[in-house]
């Protein structure tokens, strides 16, 4: 393929990116016509970028012509968007046709595409927005995109500085262009492969130090007249600070002295001994004279010692110096290419400081990182000679985050090195009252509690029920334990008012879709508690009904169906709101071991973009009984010895005996209770006198006291219990 440099020679050619397929004309229906920006991201080849071809269509509006620019930049696939300053640019004007073309467009600088590298080429009309709009444009499009890359776009950029600071939209196709390279990067008409060597390539990378960089800068030398001139007096011009040229070297001479005959000329010579004549016709005394002296690459930096140029201008033997008054003189000037970048004129290639570590690139332009901040193509505004762009910038601001946060621009409350806004940029929940400063910071300073060190703000652990406020004093229950506001004596972590209290019990179950068999909504309760009364069901749902063959929503609990309903009797999709009733017992039976499976089963097949969501009220019965209205658990009770509870029923006996039970004695214990331990004369210890009593009725049957394990008989065994419960009755 033959590529866009000129002078190049047989077998150098280049790779091209995405070949010469030009004919695609997949263009009318994508709908990006009138888009300001577009882009086709690729990947680099390892060689040097010379243009690039593409094919559009120009469909003609109101205007003939419309201003466009061409741009390739390295491009991050990740958030999308182009890194840092163009590697290669140009401008264009692109002519209504009324038809397909295709363009194809010379880039300057020889910019090396990385080999993996993403890159994207970008065609724009924002440097002109006052002539945007008058044309459409349908780029070629292949919608079959090939994977190394897509076609992007931005609807809104302000201007350039925003095609790096904003995500581009991912299209999913390819726009119909070619990405020329060479694979002779210094077009010298030898291919870079056979110039390579250590000395030519010291990052051992396969390509030519000389050419991994940006465009070289041009070398201008100018000394000024100088004199006098003549055989007795030769003027030395001394050029400091010269580096190598690109190609050939013309030297203009312009002298003025005793130069009328034809004996009468000037030597010019050079360091290395190089001579040549200029003015060797007869030319006219004391008038500026000028001629040229042109140099191939190979002589000219032959000339250069220690990078100094020297030039020697002397006169023939009949040249007088004392002419013209004194004031003869010789000048002398020059303008070319640098052979390689030096941008910061160390006489070293930027290749070589690359390689020695003397200069970095951290954006990978190909340029040292203090060229592009001193070009100004680079900010850094904190000053550590590193672009900012390089720097991690999490708001795209184009200023380093550490920067900001050390001058007070951002805030990082917190001290993690990140501005509080992109904490909560990537965090949403870290700021749960939306104040703009993250939670761990308003936790930190008191402005917000966090009581139980959880992490989260109270209140937004609380209005987000991540923590239970069963009193709903506005205080995580934990707390309220902790710091004895609420008393938890069975420290099952629920203070004891509410263990004692009923509880208004709400779940709403996350919308589940698609919503229609075999998809029913199915959702699991723990923690399901036994109700005071029936239980309610909203059911918000969508679906297909037709009651003509049966009902179609069939609500379950643990398997058994309640409510059942259709809604259309000849059919359709219908949407609406069920209240339905489980009946309490139903309900306690279900939720008897904490768990309950509810099901919203949907007969149909017919999928109508169906959903459903259940929201489920009910009072709670108590956890724990407090019959003796104490506000302590009775399991409390019985733990710490205030109250007994003799016949293991979990009612403490002062509430059977205020419920009638017998205590004839008066003593807080049912006389059943003591009757069975031995205690026959209900005085308060088993002794002799209970001993007594049973031998007296040894051996009786259908005694209604005296028969301790209520076998019949008073015997052995009921003897064995006495004895074991033998003391007082505790």
């Amino acid at each position: 393929m033959a590529a866009l440099v000129s002078g190049a020679a047989c077998g150098v050619a280049g790779a091209d990116i995405n070949g010469p397929d030009w004919n695609w004309s997949n263009w009318g229906s994508w709908g990006y016509c009138n888009v300001p920006t577009v882009g086709q991201s690729f990947v680099g080849n390892g060689e040097t970028l010379t243009g690039v071809r593409y094919t559009m269509y120009n469909e003609s509006s109101c205007c003939d012509s419309k201003p466009m620019r061409v741009s390739v930049y390295r491009w991050d696939p990740s958030s999308q968007r182009v890194i840092g300053q163009p590697i290669a640019t140009r401008d264009e004007v692109m002519w209504n046709t009324c038809c397909w073309y295709s363009r194809e467009i010379s880039l300057p600088g020889n910019a090396l595409l990385i080999a993996d590298q993403h890159y994207i080429v970008v065609f724009t009309v924002s440097p002109w927005w006052n002539s945007y709009g008058c044309t459409n444009n349908n780029f070629s499009v292949n919608p079959n995109y090939y994977g190394d890359g897509s076609f992007y776009y931005l609807y809104s950029a302000a201007d350039m500085q925003s095609l790096s600071t904003q995500s581009w939209n991912n299209v999913g196709y390819d726009l119909n262009f070619t990405i020329r390279t060479t694979n002779d990067c210094d077009a010298n008409g030898v291919a870079d492969v056979s110039e390579l060597s250590a000395a030519t390539d010291c990052d051992t990378n396969g390509v030519l130090d000389t050419c991994e960089q940006l465009t070289p800068a041009t070398t201008v030398l100018a000394s000024g007249p100088q004199g006098p001139v003549g055989s007795s007096a030769g003027t030395t011009i001394v050029f400091e600070n010269v580096r190598p040229s690109a190609s050939s070297v013309t030297l203009d001479i312009t002298a003025s002295g005793d130069l009328s005959a034809t004996h009468e000329f000037l030597f010019v010579r050079f360091a290395s001994g190089l001579e040549r004549l200029l003015f060797t016709g007869a030319e006219q005394d004391c008038t500026p004279l000028s001629a040229s002296i042109t140099l191939t690459r190979a002589e000219f930096e032959a000339v250069i010692v220690d990078h100094r140029l020297t030039v020697s201008v002397s006169g023939s033997p009949t040249v007088d110096s004392a002419a013209c008054g004194g004031q003869s003189w010789v000048s002398v000037s020059a303008s070319y290419l640098d052979r390689w970048p030096d941008c910061n004129g160390n006489l070293v290639s930027d290749a070589q400081d690359f390689c020695a570590g003397t200069s970095l690139d951290c954006n990978g332009n190909q340029r040292p990182d203090e060229c592009d901040i001193a070009l100004g193509a680079s900010t850094d505004f904190d000053g550590d000679a590193q672009p900012d762009e390089c720097q991690v910038d999490c708001n795209g601001d184009g200023r380093p985050d550490l920067w900001q946060i050390k001058t007070g621009l951002l805030a990082d409350c917190n001290g993690n090195a990140i501005p509080d806004t992109c904490d909560l940029a990537s965090q949403p929940s870290a700021d749960c009252n939306g104040n703009g400063i993250p939670d761990i910071c308003d936790i930190a300073s008191g402005t917000s509690p966090d009581c139980d060190g959880d992490g989260r703000i109270d209140s937004c652990a609380l209005a987000q029920q991540l923590v239970p406020d069963c009193n709903g004093n506005g205080v995580p229950d934990a707390c309220d334990i902790a710091s004895g506001t609420s008393t938890d004596c069975n420290a099952n972590g629920t203070p004891d008012s509410c263990d004692l209290s009923t509880v208004a019990v709400s779940i709403v179950t996350p919308q589940q879709a698609p919503f229609y068999s075999p998809y029913p909504l199915q959702y699991t309760i723990n923690g399901a508690r036994r109700a005071t009364s029936d239980v309610q069901l909203q059911i918000q749902y969508h679906g297909y009904s037709y009651g003509y063959y049966g009902n179609y929503f069939r609500p379950t609990i643990d398997g058994a169906e309640f409510g059942a309903w259709y809604d259309n009797y000849w059919g359709g999709c219908s949407s609406g709101t069920r209240s339905v009733t489980i009946p309490r017992d139903q309900w306690n039976a279900a939720a008897s071991d904490g768990t309950i499976l509810l099901r919203v089963n949907h007969d149909s097949g017919s999928n109508c973009g169906g959903s459903c969501q259940v929201t489920i009220s009910y009072t709670a019965e108590p956890t724990f009984l407090d019959c003796n209205a104490n506000a302590i658990p009775d399991t409390c009770d019985f733990a710490s010895g205030f109250e007994h509870d003799c016949d293991a029923n979990g009612i403490p006996d002062s509430c059977d005996i205020a419920a009638g039970a017998e205590d004839k004695n008066g003593n807080g214990y049912q006389d059943a209770c003591e009757l069975g331990r031995g205690d026959l004369n209900l005085d308060g210890v088993v002794d002799g006198a209970d001993l007594g009593i049973m031998l007296s009725w040894w051996g009786a049957t259908g005694y209604p006291t005296g028969d301790l394990n209520g076998d019949g008989v008073i015997d052995g065994v009921d003897l064995g219990t006495l004895l074991g419960n033998w003391g007082p009755i505790d």
